[in-house]
């Protein structure tokens, strides 16, 4: 009977130094996507706007009757810049002063509350917290009373914004532009048997993204619609000012977010609506409860599903994935870019099996 097999296995300084180069090599490149993450999160933000922008400018082109893509490109961003430019308008100076008329206010609303013949109030006197109290308010009111400039006055952080937001502009309106030759031009230079193949796996990719992109607007728009009717009815009811127009905004803007949007649309109208009412900020909890309820259960699984391929499952780890790469908009460019990665794996799959298969 044999002995066991000694089995000797000889590495070569060859195969040690390649190994060694390719971590090198690893980790160079590890590194070196980690300083230009955010370049990449801007370019990938870039093309979903351009596959986003791109029907819009081709039902343009068709209804205009404009046959140069440059001026058709041109108005769609007009179209962007000036809804951009509303919206902000509306927004933004009534947060800021309505912020600003609650920290001014804190110190009365405390003092209003200490005097009230409440329980609360009554164990805040028993355990001798007045006096603690009263500064604290005093010191927040003094700490934040230049809210709104102090955020201007980070202006390192409203540069980056702004050259990122105008950068993503500019890359946008050039794929738009110079997109379609560069497509046909890859076309062009693959073998003729190959072309047709990757034209429909390019067109399944494009209906793919422009599809989410067109359920995240529906939803959004709807969600929009239904926050400015229960701020107006209950801001009538309750006799209650607020800015109906504006926090509708937000909930639509936020809205094109998937899976964080609507929490985050939800907290920033209920915040907004204490800084007026305390009874409006819970009704407006209330009614945001029940209508994401009746959305997740409704119209969105429905819409979602005739116009994205991604089940719920991929979709959230697809949002963890983009938000820690690139925060909220790498939430929005992982979703659709999950899905072209789906459609491309799904199609190498298909095609290993026929090749067995054969």
């Amino acid at each position: 009977m044999e002995g066991p097999r000694k089995i000797t296995v000889v590495v070569t300084n060859r195969t040690i130094i390649r190994a060694i180069l390719w971590i090198a090599a690893a980790v160079l490149a590890y590194q070196f996507i980690g300083q230009i993450s955010h370049v990449l999160t801007l370019i990938a933000a870039a093309i979903f706007l351009a596959l986003a922008l791109n029907p819009v400018v081709s039902y343009i082109r068709r209804r205009l009757h404009v046959k140069s893509r440059v001026r058709a490109t041109a108005i769609a961003y007009l179209l962007v810049v000036a809804f951009l430019v509303a919206f902000f308008t509306l927004v933004i100076p009534p947060l800021v002063s309505q912020t600003r008329d609650f920290i001014r206010d804190v110190p009365q609303k405390v003092e209003n509350f200490q005097s009230q013949d409440s329980s609360l109030a009554r164990t805040i006197k028993r355990y001798d917290l007045d006096e603690k109290l009263s500064e604290a308010s005093k010191d927040f009111a003094k700490s934040y009373s230049g809210f709104g400039t102090k955020i201007l006055d980070t202006g390192k952080r409203v540069v980056v914004a702004i050259v990122s937001f105008l950068a993503v502009l500019v890359l946008t309106f050039m794929m738009l532009v110079e997109g379609p030759a560069w497509v046909e031009a890859y076309f062009k230079a693959l073998p003729e048997r190959k072309r047709l193949h990757q034209h429909n796996l390019a067109l399944r990719m494009y209906r793919s993204v422009t599809g989410f992109v067109n359920g995240q607007v529906i939803l959004a728009a709807v969600a929009g619609a239904f926050a400015f009717l229960a701020l107006g009815i209950t801001g009538q009811v309750l006799d209650v000012p607020s800015n109906a127009v504006a926090l509708a905004g937000i909930v639509a803007v936020f809205g094109i977010i998937p899976l964080f949007g609507n929490p985050l649309a939800a907290a920033i109208v209920v915040l907004v609506s204490l800084l007026n009412s305390f009874t409006l900020a819970i009704v407006m909890a209330v009614y945001f409860m029940i209508y994401f309820f009746i959305e997740n259960h409704t119209f969105q699984p429905y819409i979602q599903s005739r116009l994205n391929e991604l089940t719920p499952l991929t979709v959230f780890i697809a949002a963890l994935i983009g938000v820690g790469f690139g925060g909220i908009l790498g939430a929005i460019v992982a979703i659709p870019a999950a899905s072209a990665v789906k459609i491309l794996i799904e199609d190498y799959l298909r095609r290993r099996r026929q090749v067995v298969g054969s």
